[in-house]
């Protein structure tokens, strides 16, 4: 059975992968995390909430790559675990979403919005 959102996902994920490194800030990371389930895109602001409050967390984006939270972090602050860790502590409990840390190549440029 093919998955056209997960297609479009991936393909933008890849679509990272052709940005500069040189262009990248090198005091971050991003990482992505793939959120599923019938209730993320209700949990979509606590998940950013919690995500926020993350000691490390510069942004976090959920709104570039569908059914996903790209979140900058100081390069040795904060590890993907935390940040599933602080998801699955508040923002999941209870409701049909889960996350896990996808591996790409997205850098932690700045955005469109940061210039």
């Amino acid at each position: 059975m093919r998955c056209p959102g997960m297609t479009l996902s991936c393909l933008l994920l890849f679509a990272g992968c052709l940005v500069s490194p040189a262009s990248a800030d090198t005091s971050r990371e991003r990482v992505a995390l793939f959120l599923s389930g019938q209730d993320c895109p209700s949990s979509r602001r606590n998940i950013a909430a919690e995500l926020a409050q993350v000691a490390g967390v510069i942004r976090v984006d959920m709104e570039s790559v569908p059914d996903h939270a790209l979140v900058d972090v100081v390069i040795g602050a904060v590890s993907p675990d935390d940040l599933l860790a602080a998801v699955h502590r508040s923002a999941l409990k209870g409701v049909d979403c889960r996350a896990e840390v996808m591996k790409s190549c997205i850098s932690a440029g700045r955005s469109p919005t940061d210039r």
